[in-house]
């Protein structure tokens, strides 16, 4: 039985994406969201890439502000034990938080990412934040238009995801946490 998602070829995924991976590494992603936080662990060896571990934490809409911390850290904390007990993480990379229209969205995005700095910080070896268009354009995502809609960008997001790894992704937020996973491996 296997415990992954997806095992591809290293070499195919170095191809789709132009870039080179760095071989037996495992990275962690977190996309990071107020309400739906997307967390993908990649794990690769000399000649397999392997998606071993996608989970969404979840936080429902309209709770009080401490309220939806702990729901946060609750989860966040259940899943870090069960990581805990499989890997030792070379690198985790956590989605940076960026000024789009709203103030509170952008305080309750760094205060959740600081939490998982925390939470995971003792089971990886190494943590960077990085914006996301930082991590897409490590992995060469180009979108299709300059001014391009939230939903299209996502939807082409996922697509790239789907073809570079053959996978069949239907959430943004997991595919996010992979493009940070993946800009994570990504040799220099």
């Amino acid at each position: 039985m296997n415990n992954y998602i997806k095992k591809v070829n290293i070499k195919s995924v170095e191809t789709y994406l132009g870039i080179n991976l760095k071989p037996n590494v495992i990275c962690a992603g977190f996309d990071v969201s107020m309400h739906n936080t997307g967390i993908a662990i990649i794990r690769t060896t000399d000649k397999y890439l392997i998606l071993e571990q996608i989970h969404k934490i979840e936080v429902p809409k309209n709770i009080d502000l401490l309220k939806a911390i702990d729901l946060f850290l609750d989860q966040l904390e259940d899943f870090k034990r069960s990581v805990s007990k499989r890997y030792k993480l070379d690198l985790s990379i956590i989605e940076d938080c960026f000024f789009g229209r709203n103030v509170k969205t952008l305080k309750s995005l760094a205060r959740f990412g600081v939490l998982i700095y925390d939470k995971f910080r003792g089971i990886s070896n190494e943590t960077k934040f990085m914006l996301p268009t930082s991590a897409r354009s490590r992995i060469n995502f180009k979108k299709s238009v300059k001014k391009i809609t939230s939903s299209k960008l996502k939807k082409e997001i996922m697509n790239y995801i789907n073809l570079a790894l053959d996978t069949k992704i239907k959430e943004h937020d997991i595919a996010d946490a992979i493009v940070l996973a993946l800009s994570g491996l990504k040799e220099e």
